[in-house]
């Protein structure tokens, strides 16, 4: 299998522990209070491969040979060895067409997730609307091969499971063959026929656990791959919806308003926020205080009872705050964005924007569902 050398941008996060949080059980979902996180960027300095460096091995069982019955006690064991032996061979004949057909969809699926994440890298390269519909598009079709090489990795976990315990029953089964040649009553034939068995299934253990462990390294490639591209992907979020690369120092949309007047959250819909109840307030307050667990147990939950809630994230800093201290809540507001889109939620259901209230003292980050 060839590997390619290509670009990839990868994600810094810092995860922390949630400090501290509330609940409203009038709300729509529980409300949960918590705090900062760290700043996303994209950086050019890191490189991923097209596709994951599997393994190469076409896992061919060897052929069992024949015997005669001799008639004998032996003769009979060795009978059923070999059936046993017969029977190892087709499984590792199964496990390896398995096999070859997990890294065929690897391989495919690497290759479209790149193909869509190259028409996007091209387009920001040069500039685009932010929120771009038609980026989005793209990246939820690279998110989707990202969760079937997400299910490639499953089935070959599966496959090692399997694999496994087919390898420690070939190894008692050499273990029974070599115990044989101590049961008495055999004849020469039986002895014969039992140093066979034992060459072939000695070539079967030494097959099969050379299967067992491409497989293993193919999970454990298969595995860092998908991370890889995850983190990517919460990048290429942040880029699109500033419509470039340089997310850390793009602005979200504002509104200057006052506590009473609605919040324009996009450009169809708006929200009260006298009359809505967030899901989660991240108040920044203090630093080193946060919200990761939190925000991933209302959001999962949220999703868990409607599938196709929409997420509004809107950052809000006090009237008398400083310039400062409103950027600082962007990011922050930015930063809650990605993690939403880490747990699973399409960019498409969530929206981002800032204003300015009198009625807070506090920089805190909401988010309602609808």
């Amino acid at each position: 299998m060839k590997n390619i050398a290509t670009k990839l941008s990868l994600v810094s996060l810092s995860f922390m522990m949630l400090s501290g949080c509330t609940f409203s059980s009038d709300a729509l979902f529980p409300s949960i209070s918590g705090s900062s996180g760290q700043e996303m960027n994209i950086s050019d300095d890191n490189s991923g491969e097209i596709v994951p460096v599997l393994g190469t091995t076409d896992f061919k069982p060897i052929e069992v040979s024949d015997g005669d019955n001799t008639g004998t006690f032996v003769g009979q064991k060795v009978i059923s060895f070999r059936n046993e032996l017969t029977q190892l061979q087709k499984s590792i004949q199964q496990y390896n067409e398995e096999l070859q057909k997990i890294r065929a969809s690897v391989i495919n699926n690497a290759l479209q997730y790149h193909k869509a994440i190259g028409g996007i890298e091209a387009k920001l390269q040069v500039g685009t609307t932010p929120g771009n519909p038609h980026m989005y598009a793209m990246l939820q079709q690279a998110q989707l091969n990202i969760q079937t090489m997400n299910a490639n990795t499953d089935a070959l976990n599966q496959l090692s499971a399997r694999v496994s315990s087919d390898a420690a029953m070939t190894g008692y089964l050499l273990d029974s063959i070599r115990a044989a040649y101590g049961v008495s009553g055999a004849v020469d034939e039986d002895h014969r026929q039992l140093r066979i068995l034992e060459n072939e299934t000695n070539q079967t253990s030494i097959l099969i656990n050379s299967l067992l462990s491409e497989v293993n390294s193919d999970v454990a490639r298969q595995a860092q791959y998908v991370e890889t591209a995850r983190n990517y992907i919460v990048d290429l979020n942040d880029a699109i919806k500033v419509g470039s690369y340089g997310v850390n120092n793009a602005p979200l949309p504002s509104t200057q308003a006052s506590a009473g007047s609605p919040l324009l959250v996009n450009s169809a819909a708006s929200m009260d926020l006298n009359n809505s109840k967030p899901l989660f307030v991240a108040k920044f307050n203090k630093s080193n205080v946060n919200y990761k667990d939190g925000l991933r147990r209302a959001v999962s939950n949220a999703v868990a009872k409607k599938p196709s809630v929409m997420f509004d994230i809107v950052a809000i800093s006090p009237a008398s705050g400083s310039q400062l201290a409103k950027n600082n809540v962007q990011k922050n507001a930015t930063e809650i964005f990605s993690e939403i889109i880490n747990l699973g939620v399409g960019a498409d259901k969530i929206s981002i924007s800032s204003k300015t209230s009198s009625d807070t003292n506090t920089p805190e980050v909401r988010i309602y569902v609808k």
